[in-house]
């Protein structure tokens, strides 16, 4: 793929509807000609490079006034996509936006497909894979830790932590490679433990970068998490604290949620995906019994399940025992802010097994200590990920598995005795597999498939 042979690409690159501006973006060598054709201009002398000037679009066959724009230039190479790039920032309405881009494409313009700028900044080699793959995750960003950790993979931080390994793989290719074509040679015997040392050292650094994938896949797509109890124990009311509003229904009559309900929030940056579910309890309402099914799904698809006790009730060995069948990771008790009722005993036995929290979901009592309660339980407490690269994407997570399975191929090839040429194969693939990640080994189905979920006029 060479961006080169591309004709000029078009494409309004703000999200649809009204708003205060709209923008339409170019990108080809054809995009300062296509300009002046709506600005009755000769020459591009009106232009000057990452400077934005003012100006009045003008239909060019009835001469009628489209709408006054700003018009900024970048020149190739030195912009986004590498090409000469115009922005027209005109007036937030679509009925003017699609007059415009219509215009140009009468012109020759392209319209411009999902991604199709992203892809001839990295076919310009203005970003690599990775850094591509990071505009996209900050565009769908759903919190400030999401959008801060996709931040640094667009600045180049993951591509910068694997140059180095990709290094010490070149240099021990090269060697294996001239002792293989170049045996004639007086070149220094195969240092077998230094090799071996170095193979070990990559697949160290490696692997601590694969590890930060489970958190790093937490941290993107979330995790569900299921508020469970018997009815009336105040589960809606936890879950529409946690929220910060009022969601769920809350009255003081048992079984009132017959549904689960389902809501997003960020707790310490990651999303939670919230289960608000029916009271567990044997009953002959024919309703009722469907929403207690419905919450033994939400519970077999949780990742994470939080049993809510009223410090107000005693509980039945029978009822106890029905909780324990459930994967509970935290159980809170509710109503704290009353007098308590609930056996110290049961407690007790509770809190030997799992982290338990006091709350009141009346006064907000202990509803901070929840979530923390809840961010230890996603990522362990452990947020010195940040300041490291981490591993969000599940393609680069298995580039990186596959990596290692090479090396330590390579490895045992080397300690069962045989020759370079043998380990040259897999540290080939190796290297391979961690091309794949920034895009130096180019495999043109994922290409498609990564810039086919952009956004258009990105």
């Amino acid at each position: 793929m060479n961006s080169s042979d591309f004709k000029t690409i078009a494409a309004i690159a703000t999200p649809a509807g009204y708003g205060g501006i709209g923008v339409i973006r170019l990108s080809g060598e054809q995009s300062l000609p296509f300009i002046r054709r709506l600005l009755k201009l000769s020459d591009d002398s009106a232009f000057q490079p990452n400077q934005a000037t003012f100006q009045i679009l003008h239909h060019p066959e009835t001469g009628a006034t489209i709408d006054e724009v700003i018009i900024t230039y970048f020149k190739g190479p030195h912009s986004f996509t590498g090409e000469d790039v115009v922005e027209i920032s005109c007036h937030g309405s679509p009925v003017v936006l699609s007059a415009v881009l219509r215009l140009l494409i009468s012109f020759g313009a392209e319209l411009a497909q999902p991604g199709d700028f992203s892809l001839r900044a990295f076919l310009n080699r203005r970003i690599d894979l990775a850094q591509a793959e990071a505009i996209n995750d900050l565009i769908h960003s759903q919190t400030s830790y999401q959008a801060q950790l996709a931040a640094r993979q667009l600045r180049g931080e993951l591509s910068k932590q694997l140059q180095p390994v990709k290094n010490d793989l070149i240099t021990l290719i090269v060697h294996f490679e001239s002792t293989v074509e170049f045996v004639e040679d007086d070149l220094d015997p195969l240092n077998l433990k230094a090799h071996l040392s170095t193979i070990d050292g990559t697949i160290s650094r490696l692997r601590s970068l694969a590890s930060s994938y489970s958190v790093g896949k937490i941290i993107r797509d979330g995790v569900k998490l299921a508020l469970i109890g018997r009815p009336n124990v105040g589960k809606s009311s936890i879950f529409n604290c946690l929220l910060g509003r009022d969601r769920a229904i809350v009255t003081h009559l048992p079984g009132t949620t017959r549904d689960t309900l389902h809501e997003t929030l960020s707790i310490n940056g990651i999303p939670v995906h919230l289960i608000d579910t029916a009271g567990i309890r044997e009953t002959d309402d024919l309703v009722e019994q469907l929403g207690v099914e419905r919450t033994r799904t939400a519970i077999t698809e949780a990742d994470l399940v939080i049993a809510v006790l009223d410090a107000q009730e005693q509980l039945s060995r029978e009822e106890l025992d029905l909780l324990r069948e459930f994967p509970v990771n935290l159980y809170v008790i509710n109503k704290c802010d009353l007098e308590k009722r609930l056996a110290e005993t049961v407690v007790d036995s509770l809190s030997e097994r799992h982290e338990l929290i006091h709350v009141s979901a009346l006064t907000g009592m202990g509803i901070d200590d929840l979530k923390d309660a809840i961010a230890r339980q996603i990522v362990g407490g452990n947020r010195t990920v940040i300041e490291s690269s981490i591993i969000t994407n599940e393609r680069h997570f298995n580039a990186l598995e596959q990596a290692i399975a090479a090396l330590e191929a390579a490895k045992r090839d080397l300690t069962a005795g045989f020759t370079e040429e043998v380990a040259l194969a897999n540290l080939h693939l190796a290297l391979r597999s961690l091309g794949l990640i920034t895009g130096e080994t180019l495999i043109g189905d994922i290409i498609n498939q990564i810039f086919s979920t952009f956004c258009i006029g990105k």
